[in-house]
């Protein structure tokens, strides 16, 4: 820890610095095998525990997606993980709380000195890892999870769960000890230490027609009413855009969500893709388009009519989805659009690593 004079420069530089941080001494090994448990102090306190985990899991069902992925950030993450050979940040896994499993984590916490902890400046957040390397409390936290949880939900990181898997199945990728530890770095929190916000889209559309023409076209769809200060939607089925200075409440029109009654969940980020993305705006895919942006849910409602004020640019804010929502989707098989959910905890980059 002495050789970080600044927390959030090497968090933010480490995706790409890794291999350079690795050879200036930056990061070393445990004598034991170990899990971890990892804590995020903030606005509020987040506890959950990373350990490496088969990728086998997935193809059988046992840790679900719910998104579809972008292609330029496969690539883009391919590429990385190909440089760097290690995962700098784990999977987020989502799970069913269960009591057994939290009083083991709260008691090991309360009795044991943490191996480290890093405070950061930007989001004024302090991490903390303790190291579980006695074998009764791994092999115990380990029966714990193979009694009580059967299945585990990706909260972040489909795209790192993704590129991973498939290059240790295809040999680009190798564990390097001679038991051969499980390919994908984790985090498992609970449900209840995770929370969803909303998101945005951000639409480039000055190529296909005027501020008018979208609000004229988008009240085929919409029961759209002129708000007085700029906000974000206040319940399911509800979208804001903030166009310029102005800010609307999109309201899906009752036709278009009896439509959708067969789907188990009707989302609103569907409707708006297959609706307003390819039926309005004539985009076929939103995965490769460069005419749609993401854009978290933890960016305030001030920063995003700042970039609304860009010519030819509205930004649209969705209401956030439920839990339920999304376990649903998860059991059913089926998948949302790429990049609609953000959750928190978000963790660091480079705080624990794991090489190939």
């Amino acid at each position: 820890m002495e050789l970080i004079a600044a927390a959030d420069t090497f968090l933010n530089t480490i995706s790409k610095e890794f291999i350079q941080y690795k050879n200036a001494g930056f990061f070393s090994h445990l004598e034991k095998k170990a899990l971890y448990i990892y804590r995020i102090q903030g606005a509020r306190s987040f506890t959950g525990i990373i350990g490496s985990n088969e990728i086998a899991d997935i193809e059988d069902g046992k840790i679900l997606g719910h998104e579809n992925t972008i292609a330029e950030k496969e690539q883009n993450m391919l590429s990385l993980m190909l440089t760097r050979k290690a995962m700098i940040k784990p999977v987020l896994l989502a799970y069913e709380d269960h009591s057994e499993i939290q009083n083991f984590i709260a008691d090991f916490v309360s009795k044991n000195n943490p191996l480290y902890e890093i405070t950061t400046t930007e989001g004024k957040e302090v991490h903390i890892v303790w190291a579980l390397t006695d074998a009764l409390d791994i092999s115990t936290i380990q029966q714990l999870f193979n009694i009580y949880i059967d299945k585990a939900y990706i909260a972040d990181g489909h795209h790192r769960a993704s590129i991973t898997s498939r290059l240790v199945r295809k040999n680009y990728l190798h564990d390097h000890d001679d038991d051969k530890h499980p390919g994908l770095l984790c985090a498992f929190f609970p449900f209840s230490e995770l929370t969803i916000y909303d998101f945005s889209r951000v639409l480039k559309f000055s190529d296909k027609m005027s501020d008018i023409t979208l609000i004229a076209g988008l009240s085929q769809y919409f029961d759209i009413k002129k708000l007085d200060q700029t906000s974000k939607p206040k319940g399911k089925h509800q979208l804001t855009i903030i166009l310029k200075n102005e800010c609307f409440e999109l309201t899906w029109k009752q036709n278009y969500l009896s439509s959708s009654h067969k789907s188990l969940v009707i989302l609103d980020v569907e409707l708006f893709n297959q609706l307003i993305v390819n039926e309005l705006l004539g985009i076929q895919d939103v995965r490769t388009t460069n005419e749609i942006s993401y854009v978290e849910g933890i960016v305030n409602i001030e920063d995003l009519a700042l970039i609304a004020k860009n010519q030819g640019t509205a930004v649209f804010n969705f209401f956030p989805l439920s839990f339920h929502d999304v376990k649903t989707i998860s059991d059913a098989g089926d998948v949302l659009p790429p990049k609609s959910t953000w959750f928190e905890p978000r963790m660091k980059n480079g705080l624990l690593i794991k090489e190939f």
